[in-house]
């Protein structure tokens, strides 16, 4: 069959099994990895059941935006809380509505703590990055995990 016109910017998502709950499966896409093109990255995940937490601090050399969501039906419905840690002074703060949280380029992030989620919640993890690259307080590189945010 041949190729159409464009069919380079139509992307198959790719899906990996997660490793925090529901360990469900997620969608990953990176702008310069896995025959995409172009400096952005998506990821999406849609969390339900008991709590969780997970990651550690990190930071990255881009910008990420955290975006909490409320159900696949209204994203406002977001029935959840959801804590989150900010900054070398790791300040905490407590997620209990629909919100982005923009992770400026530098700044260090995590972990994430899912204390109570009510009814199912989304989190869509924007890079303006095209490789999901981690690094450590020091600026060290970080390995990845399978279902590393």
């Amino acid at each position: 069959m041949a190729r159409k016109k464009y069919s380079e910017y139509v992307i198959k998502a790719l899906t990996v099994k997660g490793d925090f709950p529901p360990l469900a499966n997620r969608m990953v896409y990176d702008g310069l990895t896995n025959g995409g093109s172009g400096n952005v990255g998506i990821r999406y995940s849609f969390f339900y059941g008991p709590p969780f937490q997970f990651e550690v601090p990190h930071k990255h050399d881009y910008d990420q935006f955290l975006c909490f969501l409320g159900t696949p039906e209204d994203v406002s419905d977001f029935d959840a809380e959801v804590e989150i840690w900010l900054g070398e002074e790791k300040v905490k703060h407590t997620i209990t509505q629909a919100t982005i949280v923009h992770v400026p380029a530098g700044l260090l992030h995590c972990p994430m703590n899912y204390k109570r989620i009510s009814k199912p919640i989304m989190l869509i993890n924007i890079t303006l990055g095209g490789e999901y690259i981690k690094k450590d307080a020091k600026g060290a590189l970080m390995p990845l995990r399978p279902g590393a945010l």
